[in-house]
């Protein structure tokens, strides 16, 4: 059974979730503010952490930061935030703070349980923008490091010769 999180400073919408997801089959435990959020969140370790984005009491992305933050909780926990707001702004900041991802108001509460499952099985699921972490792709000169003595893999050395690696490479 799948561990949810739903976290919603309003008792009312939160009850909602959580009712709908336990009788859809999720493990649901309940978080008022942001704080009982992340500590139970790094206590349980949940599938899922389902988060209003938007508090009184805190922000959302900071709280997601923090936990993102946590090497064991970014391995094992996804974090899905429902928000009024879905702009593209929003979702690269959203996304910059570990956010899997954001799903807009008012929910559509089939797609949102679909969602969830994805979620729970590790399938993927776009993330909420596209964000550049650096790196990325790059050359190097296969002819000046096979012959010389820095070349790392010795094996490789007659199956990536400047011979086999071309333009059509």
């Amino acid at each position: 059974m799948a561990k949810v999180i739903v976290a919603d400073e309003n008792q009312g919408r939160r009850t909602l979730l959580a009712s709908t997801l336990e009788r859809e089959g999720f493990d649901v435990t309940r978080a008022g503010t942001l704080r009982q959020a992340e500590g139970t969140a790094l206590a349980v370790m949940p599938e899922i952490v389902l988060l209003e984005g938007d508090w009184s009491s805190g922000d959302a992305i900071d709280a997601s930061q923090r936990l993102m933050g946590d090497p064991e909780f970014a391995f094992k926990c996804r974090i899905v935030m429902l928000s009024r707001s879905t702009s593209n702004e929003f979702l690269l900041t959203a996304a910059k703070a570990g956010i899997h991802e954001v799903i807009g108001k008012p929910v559509d509460m089939s797609k949102l349980i679909e969602q969830l499952w994805k979620h729970a099985r590790k399938q993927f699921v776009p993330p909420p923008a596209d964000v550049d972490v650096g790196g990325g792709g790059g050359s190097f000169d296969v002819g000046m490091m096979a012959g010389g003595g820095g070349w790392a893999l010795p094996m490789l050395k007659g199956l990536v010769g400047p011979d086999r690696i071309n333009e059509s490479f």
